[in-house]
């Protein structure tokens, strides 16, 4: 059985109210109009996330809620569509790699059956996606990796740094879907 990693940069945010500290600036109108792409592109290629582990910052915070929005409106056509589990996470805010991966393992016993999404920010998913999957990778807002593990006995890694456990899967990046997905 196979278990999927995904790794979502949060969607394009708002730099104009320089009043506000990082962690609150909100999505910008791109960044509103990507989350419900990617969400739409997930059910497409049926990688709903089982758990959704997510930062704190505002931004990811409504990047994950435009995607609820999208789902449960699928929801009407797709009944068999079930909505993630999300865990909100302090310690995913700016997190470096290693903190991500610990958070996502974490995450995995805490009820990803079968696909397990972190939803936070860069330069920390950038280098986690280049790491497990062999090659230096550049993930633009709303980009999203992933990585699936065959591990023999059916469930999660239990080396979750060792890059042969996971097979790459692709990076889906917003401005290459377009409206392809709406």
């Amino acid at each position: 059985m196979s278990r999927q990693l995904l790794l979502m940069r949060h969607a394009k945010s708002d730099w104009k109210d320089s009043s506000l500290s990082d962690k609150e600036r909100p999505l910008n109108s791109r960044g509103r109009a990507t989350a419900p792409i990617m969400a739409k592109w997930l059910v497409q290629h049926d990688r709903v996330p089982d758990v959704v582990l997510c930062s704190i910052a505002i931004r990811t915070q409504q990047t994950l809620d435009l995607m609820f929005h999208t789902w449960t409106a699928m929801q009407q056509l797709t009944p068999a569509l079930v909505l993630p589990q999300v865990i909100l996470e302090e310690q995913l805010y700016l997190a470096s790699d290693s903190v991500i991966i610990n958070i996502a393992k974490a995450g995995a016993t805490a009820g990803a059956k079968q696909c397990l999404m972190v939803l936070g920010h860069n330069p920390g998913m950038e280098i986690l996606a280049s790491k497990l999957s062999g090659s230096t990778l550049t993930m633009p807002t709303g980009a999203i990796a992933t990585l699936v593990s065959d591990s023999p006995d059916g469930e999660w890694p239990k080396d979750w740094w060792d890059a042969n456990l996971w097979k790459w899967r692709g990076l889906a990046k917003p401005r290459e879907l377009g409206s392809e997905t709406i």
